[in-house]
């Protein structure tokens, strides 16, 4: 018998058969997980019966407060960042100038923002280079007089000489420009 001065819910403790039994899995469930923590099973049982895993988890956690205490200093970049004003002000300001270089992109009011957005400056842009693709070629495969010069060495022997005997002549000419010039006045 359920003495008078008992609560009622711990009185159902003693009478419902579903929360006894609840009770039941629930200590059952319990020395489950108790033994295989005592096997070394799962994380905690391996950090539990294994020396090596708690050192190692001890290490890393010594490191993270080490880190933490440096950086609540204003060790490093990170630690700078958080405690120096100067170091936030410049971020900021290098962030400032990123979103006013991106809006002037966006506002087509510069030649890179054009060119970013104006369908006809890019089609422009990429017929002249196909173009200049096209000469190089051209220039490449012996093309043209220009792709000539490049290519035929008799040619270039050839202009190279035509070159050379025109400094010889003009040459000759300030020597003795009598002998090349005559120039005759006449009047009537």
């Amino acid at each position: 018998m359920i003495p008078r001065y008992a609560r009622p819910e711990i009185a159902e403790l003693f009478t419902d058969e579903a929360l006894y039994s609840e009770m039941n899995a629930l200590i059952a469930s319990a020395n489950a997980v108790t033994a295989s923590i005592n096997k070394s099973r799962g994380t905690l049982g391996k950090l539990t019966n294994d020396p090596k895993a708690y050192d190692e988890l001890h290490a890393a956690l010594a490191n993270l407060n080490t880190m933490t205490q440096r950086i609540n200093a204003g060790e490093g970049s990170l630690g700078q960042l958080l405690k120096d004003d100067r170091m936030a002000k410049s971020l900021t300001a290098a962030s400032n100038n990123f979103e006013q270089v991106s809006a002037r992109l966006n506002r087509n009011d510069n030649t890179a923002g054009k060119l970013l957005t104006e369908k006809e400056l890019y089609d422009r842009l990429n017929s002249t280079v196909n173009r200049l693709d096209e000469l190089t070629r051209n220039l490449n495969q012996g093309q043209g007089t220009a792709g000539q010069l490049l290519h035929d060495k008799q040619l270039y022997e050839n202009m190279n000489g035509a070159i050379t005997e025109l400094h010889s002549l003009v040459k000759d000419i300030r020597a003795d420009p009598k002998k090349y010039l005559n120039v005759r006045v006449s009047i009537f």
